[in-house]
C-alpha cells in the first residue's frame, strides 16, 4: 500500500515526528511500512509539515502527486531535507541546562547556558534522541544555517527573541 495524505478520521493518533496528536479532520500524512509486530503493514502517522520536515522522502512520494494547496506548500522544505541528508535530524534547539553534552560535529563540551541543537534518528519505526550540536557548528554539521523553521516546530516554547537570538548564533563562528 503506497503512503497517504488524508484527513484524520479521530483525534487519537499522535504525531511521530513531534508528540502532538493529530487534530480530526486535520490533514496528516500516513507512511506505510511493514508490520514489525506481525503480519501485513503498519501506518505511522505525521503533521504534513513534520513530515515534510522529518521523513522528506517518503512525503515527496505522495505531495509532488497532490492537488492541496496545504500540501503542496511543504514540497520546498522537504526538498531541502533531500538535498540537505543530515537536515530531517533537527529536533528543536534550547540552551544547554550543564555542560556535559559534547557536540557531534566538532566533539567539544557544549558550554551552560549556549544555544545547542538536539538530533534525534529514525530508526526501527521511531525517532531517537542522538545528542546536540552547538548552534555555531549548524553550518558545518547541516551544510546550511537555514534551520530556523524546523527549530520552531519541534521548539514550540521559543518566542521570537529566542529565535532571533539563535539565529545571531547559528552565524556565528566556533572559536578553534
Amino acid at each position: 500500500m503506497p503512503h497517504v495524505i488524508e484527513p484524520a478520521t479521530s483525534a487519537r493518533a499522535k504525531c511521530r515526528g513531534c508528540d502532538r496528536k493529530i487534530d480530526k479532520s486535520e490533514l496528516r500524512f500516513g507512511e506505510r511500512q511493514p508490520n514489525a509486530f506481525g503480519e501485513g503493514e503498519m501506518t505511522l502517522w505525521f503533521h504534513v509539515p513534520c513530515a515534510a520536515f522529518k521523513r522528506p522522502e517518503p512525503f515527496l512520494e505522495v505531495a509532488r502527486a497532490s492537488a492541496e494547496p496545504d500540501v503542496t506548500k511543504w514540497i520546498p522544505t522537504a526538498e531541502n531535507g533531500v538535498a540537505h541528508r543530515r537536515l530531517p535530524r533537527v529536533n528543536g534547539a534550547e540552551r544547554a541546562k550543564t555542560g556535559r553534552a559534547h557536540c557531534r560535529s566538532c566533539r567539544e563540551l557544549i558550554a551552560s547556558d549556549t544555544w545547542r541543537i538536539a538530533l534525534t534518528f529514525f530508526e526501527e519505526y521511531r525517532f531517537a534522541p542522538s545528542g546536540f550540536i552547538h548552534a555555531a557548528c549548524a553550518a558545518d554539521y547541516f551544510e546550511t544555517i537555514e534551520i530556523l523553521d524546523r527549530v520552531a516546530r519541534f521548539s514550540p516554547d521559543l518566542d521570537r527573541g529566542d529565535l532571533d537570538d539563535l539565529a545571531r548564533a547559528l552565524r556565528a563562528k566556533r572559536p578553534d
